[in-house]
């Protein structure tokens, strides 16, 4: 009875004893500033902290209810770098000016992240070497235009052979939080089929973390119809706030228009796609704009500068909206063209190519 009480009285004090995590860090040339942890949940900000520098050395304390994935910045220094925060002790220790270079010590899920930047570490030392090449010849202004395209068709080589890096770790992982993190990430890269079997490769318990779930809502959403099949109907918020479906907006042809006020070649190519709409919109073509913007004001100022006149409706969660997962949306700007019986006749349609489309339709009806 003695030995359980010792045992039972021990094991309670260990599990006291490893409640809560510890994050200690050491930076030198950096004191008084602030260093910073953010974790984000997909949808937003799960957990955010911050504490001064003070003598090279920083601390954060506090209880997490799993390991999560978190980002640390410090004010004034380039660089940043995610970590895996855990209910255990963890030491980042910084040795120069960039935090990419951050060498961070945990728990398990931290130790398979560790893995993961090792095996990767040979072809991001080619890419970060590659990349000064391409920065100083476009400062001296000495590459011709074959040597600059030569440096990015191998910049890109580089990006695929690391990508193969981490799917061969997905693979020989899989049940790590790690795999599911870094998959859900690179979910736009993979096709649907290779993405289902990394999936399938996982264990229960890391599929129901919070990060399986994800791909399992991924799986499950992205449907990502083409070209002769029905399009997905679905609901947002317009300029008002008020709940409109893309089935209320629909006229003879219907272009859903992916863009954001941020995206650079959406805004240029707003000019022409504006003269399509006027040129058809009485024979029957409407445009409905689905913004990817998660601050409305900045969407609704650039519907007002670009003076857009057809229909909009936001995405509030940029590409994590449920809408994004569905039609895979990749990038923009990207469209989908629908005719009056809902069937998607065209995707990813530059203007020329949806006024000559538009041109054909109308005249054949």
């Amino acid at each position: 009875m003695f030995v359980l009480v010792f045992l039972i009285m021990a094991s309670c004090k260990n599990e006291t004893k490893n409640i809560g995590y510890e994050i200690q860090g050491t930076v030198e040339g950096f004191n008084d500033s602030i260093c910073e942890i953010f974790q984000f949940d997909y949808e937003s900000v799960y957990l955010k902290d911050s504490v001064v520098i003070k003598d090279g050395k920083f601390k954060f304390t506090g209880t997490i209810d799993m390991p999560r994935s978190t980002l640390l910045k410090i004010k004034g220094m380039p660089g940043k770098v995610f970590f895996w925060l855990e209910n255990t002790q963890t030491s980042v220790t910084i040795n120069n000016d960039d935090l990419n270079k951050a060498i961070i010590v945990g728990g398990e899920a931290q130790r398979m992240l560790n893995v993961h930047k090792l095996k990767k570490r040979p072809i991001n030392n080619k890419i970060d070497s590659l990349s000064k090449v391409i920065m100083t010849g476009r400062e001296r202004g000495n590459l011709t235009d074959q040597e600059t395209d030569t440096l990015y068709s191998r910049m890109r080589a580089l990006n695929e052979e690391r990508f193969e890096i981490t799917k061969t770790f997905i693979r020989d992982f899989p049940n790590t939080l790690e795999s599911a993190r870094t998959l859900n990430e690179s979910r736009a890269r993979l096709d649907k089929e290779v993405f289902a079997e990394l999936f399938a490769l996982m264990n229960d318990r890391t599929q129901a973390s919070i990060y399986g779930k994800e791909l399992g809502r991924y799986l499950k959403l992205n449907i990502d119809p083409q070209i002769g099949d029905t399009y997905v109907d679905f609901e947002l918020n317009n300029v008002k706030g008020q709940k409109t479906k893309v089935s209320d907006l629909r006229k003879k042809y219907t272009l859903i228009e992916f863009w954001a006020s941020w995206c650079v070649p959406c805004r240029e190519s707003n000019p022409a796609l504006k003269k399509v709409y006027e040129k058809f919109h009485e024979k029957g073509f409407n445009i409905i704009g689905v913004s990817m913007d998660r601050t409305k004001e900045n969407w609704l100022k650039a519907i007002t500068e670009d003076s857009l006149l057809w229909d909009h409706i936001s995405m509030e969660k940029g590409s994590r909206s449920d809408v994004a997962t569905i039609y895979n949306i990749k990038g923009i700007p990207d469209n989908i063209l629908i005719d009056d019986e809902g069937i998607i006749i065209g995707r990813s349609l530059v203007v020329e190519d949806l006024e000559a489309k538009l041109e054909l339709e109308f005249n054949e009806k």
